[in-house]
């Protein structure tokens, strides 16, 4: 791996080439989020002949960042993909770099990494080298001063490709008139811009304020959240200063409450701003709104610059707070409410009481809901207030004692869940993996049906998946180890069984079964926790899994697994698991009798 110090991180550029009207698709400031960005590119109707652009900041702030490198670097091995650096990106790099550099625990570079991973798991719950981390079995809870040089360096052994790819990430990228930079440039011109430092361009807070202008291109910007730039509204949608050709499409995804990763579609890479079109994904539910509400202006609008606050009384699930800067008093919903920094203040998160404008049978992203209203973000980007009546889909009018509970079936979709007959025709954003195993069903001449559908990770969510697939047996698959990690198995078994450890070892006379690291489930079958699937064994070339059924998953005719992605199920009869594709794969199964007594 290539090692740099700051000072020697230089502006690099890179120029796609794309042909008269090839579409760009730009992305920005995923932070983690595995699932929108896969949802994203869907709604985008990503396919091989666009140009994907992702400008900065794939890790930290989210659940799944080194999920989210390996997936983009899947997408790069298959299409135009390209990724410039971002701000996060470079100082995670920095800090592991100079970290290992040191090497001594009272040294305060080791010191800081200590702190970062530890404050990291505290305050955003995950950061890619604790995910790293996780992979090969250690914890954040073991990380000290004295022993994360020794762990930090078994990371960079097992994933060194990862660091390696976000190491060689251009600072600026050019396709046309268009200039994509993470933070934002003082010029167009290219030959003043490369080679110097580059953490000036990746870390350019409030870009569009700075009083530039451009010419030649237009720069499209992420790292600073369009939120930001709007002190009269909450609204994360993209930001076009068609005057200065500068578009910011930073959505706050994972940093903003309400935040979404935003998609843009530019038509080719000589259109002008003005055929630019965008859309967006998030995690929110989706509701109808029943009635009318005309727009009404915020009384208050808070953003992080000044959010610290002081309660004044607790009124169910909402809270009436005073903001202290300006001594004004406002009621929030208790959720918005924090102690996140160091100074332990009671801070308010981005908060607008403004009513956005609605129309009866229009769709409405449900953000919360607090003192019997509903929090939500209309067709505009905007957010606010909305007190009219809803109802979730498939599901009728919901009374307000009942709408969490029917929102949240809404949100599984079940309704649109439809189980389709052999692979998908379409999909640029399907990984490799996934891809593979479609292509080998079909060469063994074994008939399936597939579903596309969210990250299943939720009960909710995974119900409704189990609907779509019929009578299916829907599988629990664990992927386990022995004590020294010398043999490994993949365990089939019902999904509405407990796994009892001591029963099956007796069975399989292996001592001390626990789960095994993600690591070696990356190495064997090629897929990640969440993903695991006896389809993974088609990678398992050496055998070094062995496959254990329990015989109950023998009396249903299909079973549902995961094609080696957990954001597509596939239905498949067992008669063509065991004479079909297992021959094939070269794997024996061993079968055991459950009771998870």
């Amino acid at each position: 791996m290539e090692e740099r110090t700051e000072d020697e991180i230089l502006t690099t550029i890179q120029s796609i080439e794309a042909e008269p009207g090839q579409r760009l698709l730009v992305v920005s400031d995923i932070h983690g989020h595995l699932n929108r960005l896969v949802q994203l590119l869907k709604k985008l109707n990503y396919d091989g002949d666009d140009i994907l652009i992702i400008v900065g900041d794939l890790i930290d702030k989210g659940p799944e960042s080194l999920r989210v490198v390996q997936y983009v670097m899947d997408l790069c091995r298959q299409h135009p993909v390209y990724v410039s650096m971002g701000n996060v990106e470079q100082y995670r790099l920095q800090m592991l770099w100079r970290a290992m550099q040191a090497g001594d625990p009272s040294d305060t570079c080791v010191r800081e990494l200590v702190e970062y991973l530890h404050w990291s798991a505290e305050v955003w719950g995950s950061c890619l080298f604790q995910e790293m981390l996780s992979d090969i079995g250690v914890s954040v809870s073991q990380i000290t001063s004295e022993n994360v040089v020794k762990y930090m360096s078994l990371v960079q052994e097992h994933f060194r490709e990862e660091l390696d790819f976000l190491r060689s990430r251009p600072v600026i990228m050019t396709a046309g008139d268009y200039l994509f930079v993470h933070g934002g440039v003082p010029t167009e011109d290219l030959s003043a811009l490369e080679g110097s430092p580059a953490v000036q361009y990746l870390k350019n807070d409030n870009f569009r304020n700075q009083g530039y202008s451009f010419s030649r291109y237009t720069v499209v910007s992420g790292h600073w959240p369009t939120f930001l730039y709007r002190p009269d509204e909450e609204n994360g949608s993209p930001l076009f200063d068609r005057e200065r050709r500068i578009l910011c499409i930073d959505g706050g995804c994972g940093l903003k409450f309400a935040g979404q990763l935003n998609g843009i579609m530019i038509p080719g890479c000589n259109a002008g701003m003005e055929e630019i079109s965008w859309t967006c994904y998030d995690d929110f539910p989706v509701v109808t709104a029943l009635n009318a509400q005309k727009s009404e202006a915020a009384g208050i609008h808070i953003q992080y610059f000044d959010n610290v606050v002081e309660m004044l009384e607790e009124n169910g699930d909402m809270a009436g707070v005073r903001q202290l800067s300006t001594g004004k008093k406002f009621d929030v919903p208790l959720k918005f409410l924090t102690h996140w920094n160091q100074d332990d203040r009671l801070r308010c998160g981005d908060y607008c009481d403004a009513k956005p404008e609605v129309e009866p049978g229009e769709k409405l992203s449900l953000i919360l809901e607090a003192g019997g209203k509903y929090y939500v973000k209309n067709r505009l980007g905007k957010i606010g207030w909305y007190e009219g009546a809803v109802s979730g889909e498939s599901t009728g009018t919901l009374p307000a004692e009942n709408v969490a509970e029917g929102i949240q079936r809404a949100f599984t979709h079940a309704a649109s869940l439809q189980l389709k007959s052999g692979a998908p025709k379409t999909g640029c954003w399907r990984r490799e993996r996934e891809l593979a195993v479609y292509e080998l069903l079909e060469k063994l001449d074994i008939a399936f049906s597939h579903i596309d559908h969210c990250e299943a990770n939720t009960m909710e969510a995974c119900a409704a998946v189990d609907a779509a697939l019929g009578d299916a047996v829907i599988c629990k698959n664990l992927f386990l180890c022995n004590q020294q990690r010398t043999a490994f198995y993949l365990l089939m078994m019902p999904g509405d069984k407990k796994f009892k450890t001591k029963e099956l070892s007796k069975q399989i006379g292996s001592a001390r079964l626990s789960f095994a690291e993600a690591v070696y489930m990356e190495r064997f079958l090629h897929i990640a926790p969440g993903s695991v699937s006896v389809m993974g064994l088609m990678n398992d070339r050496e055998n070094r899994v062995q496959l254990l059924i329990d015989r109950d998953v023998l009396k249903g005719e299909c079973f549902g697994c995961h094609p080696c992605v957990n954001t597509s199920s596939i239905r498949i009869r067992v008669s063509d698991l065991l004479e079909k594709y297992l021959p094939a794969v070269g794997h024996e199964p061993i079968f055991v009798n459950l009771t998870g007594e």
